[in-house]
């Protein structure tokens, strides 16, 4: 399997982390099992391959729509793909569905909900039957950010505290105070709150959190053995017991048995460079 990463323009980079695309130079034999943990990130994938289907805490088997708006993933994911892969994707800033879209980020949850019932105008349908009907991973992800370049040049959107502090707790991999972001902007506790639940569809320190265990699991992809008093000193964890209890909460296991039974994707292809798309 290959996996591409590839930069925005630089007028999207405030909403947009990268474009991604998945592909599979031949169908899978059999059945493959993908594991995720939440990564902090909201998406809009195009699948023109075979359906896959989502298990998640809200969901045994779900049979993932061929194109669709993902939010928040609180909890550890498995995707079972089948046939042919073959998809590309954007990945937004935390609160991008609601900057950049004008969508409420917690009505999308942990879900995966079909694009063309979200996003109704009819230059979408076009934009991305191009995309499924394109020759060549590069040339879907150039009609994809014609698309998002179309709608940024029509809505003009304006990132505000709130995209910040959110973009803050990304990059800090969620080890900051977020009493030090309520004080900066300028705002009651209880409204900075409620407007970022809004925006991202999480409570900050609840962000926070997953973004911090998200970081735990990239210290160890495709490792076998680790130093754990190490990792979570490193993820600034002040003792084992809490370092163990949120990993359970968010994953479903301890440490060592999401190590020994790890099946991220990093684990079946090469880690992937961010490349240029311009």
């Amino acid at each position: 399997m290959i996996y591409q990463k590839f930069e925005p323009d630089q007028s999207l980079k405030p909403f947009v982390e990268c474009y991604f695309a998945w592909e599979s130079k031949i169908p899978l034999e059999k059945e493959m099992l993908i594991e995720s943990p939440p990564n902090g990130f909201c998406s809009i994938v195009i699948n023109s391959g075979d359906p896959y289907f989502l298990q998640n805490k809200k969901y045994n088997r779900l049979q993932v729509p061929q194109q669709f708006v993902s939010g928040q993933a609180i909890y550890s994911y498995k995707l079972f793909l089948n046939g042919m892969i073959e998809m590309v994707g954007v990945v937004f800033k935390p609160a991008a569905l609601s900057t950049f879209w004008g969508l409420d980020g917690f009505l999308f949850v942990e879900e995966r909900i079909d694009l063309f019932t979200v996003l109704t105008q009819e230059y979408v349908k076009k934009y991305f039957e191009i995309i499924k009907n394109a020759v060549g991973v590069v040339q879907k992800i150039k009609v994809l950010e014609e698309f998002l370049l179309h709608h940024f040049n029509v809505t003009k959107p304006q990132l505000d505290y709130i995209d910040t502090a959110a973009n803050a707790i990304v990059e800090k991999w969620g080890m900051l105070h977020v009493q030090q972001l309520v004080k900066e902007s300028c705002m009651s506790r209880r409204t900075f709150e409620r407007r970022f639940f809004q925006k991202v569809g999480l409570s900050p320190k609840y962000y926070a959190r997953i973004r911090r265990i998200g970081y735990v699991c990239s210290l160890f992809i495709g490792k076998k053995k680790v130093n754990w008093p190490e990792i979570f000193y490193e993820a600034g964890f002040y003792d084992q017991a809490h370092f163990i209890k949120d990993f359970e909460e968010f994953t479903g296991r301890s440490p060592q048995q999401y190590l020994a039974e790890n099946t991220e994707l990093a684990n079946f292809v090469e880690k992937p460079k961010t490349q240029q798309l311009h």
